[in-house]
């Protein structure tokens, strides 16, 4: 079993600057922490869900580390990092950033774990990048977020709902934006001291980089390019039975969306919500295990 130290997150919680900086034009678009070394085995790139800080990933990155070289890499402008110009948008910017980071990293045959919009960022490093993705694992990450978010909402319609839902939140007041963040945090997780870190980590993140990678992630509907991703895709969907969907929904949603992808496992995780590594480790854990299995 892998180490799972809540105490990281929560001491995260007292670390992290409340005020994010202005964007700098000169700021990289991807930082990146490193675990183990050149010279450890298969790499391992963890990416991030939207407002979390590195520490999301940290006592797996720790864990694996003796036996893969690990990378957890985090966007400008996420808890923790400097914002960054986003002027090209925020994936047709971050994505060559990764490229870049690959490349730059040497890294070839990587398993890529991502959870949320990091699971969509890894469905595209996969097709982007064959040669460096050995293979993907996505917590609770869908192609088309609108058809979770907005059922009635065609392919077509889901644009303009989601400019105008961004558009909304960049009007709101500070006070007012952060109270509407944080009173949602509980469909993300049923552990409380994590929606405390998760709570600490919204603050820190900036403003216009959330709604942007919100706006365009609801916005967007990536799959007509599933049939292009050729490594194999393991998803965990998060499923409790305080939802309104009932389990068997979950599994038709998750199934339908990744419907188009020719080497997937959709896996239902019960008496979980959002963040699978934080409502149930054990899952994740085992999942992760399989993903990096020889």
């Amino acid at each position: 079993m892998l180490a799972h130290p809540l105490s990281r997150w929560l001491r995260a919680s007292l670390l992290l600057p409340a005020i994010p900086l202005a964007a700098n034009e000169d700021a990289p678009l991807v930082r990146v922490q490193h675990f183990g070394d050149a010279q450890s085995g298969r790499p391992v790139v963890f990416l991030p869900a939207l407002n979390t800080h590195r520490d999301l990933w940290s006592p797996w990155a720790e864990s694996l580390a003796e036996q893969h070289r690990v990378l957890v890499a985090m966007p400008a402008g996420f808890p923790g990092e400097p914002p960054a110009d986003y002027g090209k948008g925020f994936y047709a910017s971050i994505l060559p950033a990764l490229a870049h980071l690959f490349a730059s990293e040497e890294i070839t045959d990587a398993t890529l774990v991502g959870a949320s919009i990091g699971g969509l960022m890894a469905l595209m490093l996969a097709k982007e990048e064959p040669a460096r993705v050995r293979n993907v694992l996505a917590v609770d990450s869908l192609p088309y977020l609108a058809g979770l978010f907005l059922p009635h909402a065609t392919p077509e319609q889901a644009p303009a709902q989601a400019k105008a839902l961004a558009q909304r939140a960049r009007g709101l007041p500070q006070s007012a934006y952060m109270q509407e963040q944080r009173a949602g945090l509980e469909r993300f997780t049923r552990n409380a001291a994590f929606r405390t870190t998760l709570a600490t980590w919204l603050e820190a993140a900036d403003r216009e980089t959330s709604l942007l990678a919100f706006e365009e992630t609801l916005a967007m509907d990536y799959r007509p390019n599933l049939p292009a991703i050729a490594q194999p895709v393991l998803v965990l969907a998060a499923w409790e039975a305080a939802m309104p969907a009932p389990k068997a929904a979950i599994e038709r949603l998750f199934a339908a969306q990744y419907a188009a992808l020719p080497n997937v496992e959709v896996r239902v995780v019960e008496n979980s919500r959002h963040f699978v590594m934080a409502d149930r480790p054990d899952a994740f854990e085992a999942a992760l295990a399989e993903a990096l299995a020889p």
